[in-house]
């Protein structure tokens, strides 16, 4: 009868390893997966060119401006609430590709928004569209065009001493999440001193 019981105790010690094994390499598992996809990030900074495509992107200047900046910059009126403010990034687009690209393309591929710690906007085309001025119906091949990409900033987003610091706040540009992803490290105050395209 011991001999029963040795046995039913062994095959519950080899059981209870086996799933602590497989337990162990899923884990191992997930864990890299995540690995994986931090990895997948492209940093960019102001002032520095990438393709996109045969699409040449550079993010020029960013402003940080509250409503009377930017009625004034932009001779815009009544675009942002009193005590509200607005992220702007200005870029240079470059179509290097042989064929006309629709502007509806281009501004699928300006992606997603403007992110910083705890908080992201995507950009409002409403607002950019009073601000940017096409000369074609198409980015032509060889042709570059300066635009503005803008969203509100709505103080009840932020904590006061938070709202009182924002310019010392690390804002970065999401271009595009998919297939890979592209970032751009934004600096407040205009005259950066970005290279041009």
């Amino acid at each position: 009868m011991s001999d029963f019981k040795e046995e039913r105790y062994v095959k519950r010690r080899v059981i209870v390893f086996l799933i602590l094994l497989g337990l162990l390499l899923w884990v191992i598992r997930v864990v890299n997966l995540n690995r994986e996809k931090e990895s997948d990030v492209m940093y960019m900074e102001l002032g520095q060119k990438f393709y996109y495509g045969e699409l040449a992107i550079q993010a020029d200047d960013f402003l940080l401006l509250n409503a009377d900046e930017y009625d004034a910059y932009f001779d815009v009126k009544d675009d942002v609430t009193d005590g509200g403010k607005v992220a702007c990034v200005q870029f240079t687009v470059r179509n290097d590709s042989d064929n006309a690209i629709s502007w509806d393309d281009v501004f699928s591929v300006m992606g997603e928004g403007v992110v910083c710690e705890g908080w992201g906007s995507a950009y409002n085309p409403y607002m950019g569209a009073k601000l940017n001025k096409f000369y074609s119906e198409q980015l032509d091949s060889g042709m570059q065009q300066d635009i503005w990409i803008v969203t509100t900033v709505s103080r009840v987003c932020f904590r006061e001493k938070t709202w009182e610091n924002l310019s010392d706040m690390e804002f970065e540009y999401v271009v595009s999440l998919y297939p890979d992803a592209v970032r751009i490290r934004l600096k407040t105050g205009k005259n950066y001193g970005g290279a041009s395209l």
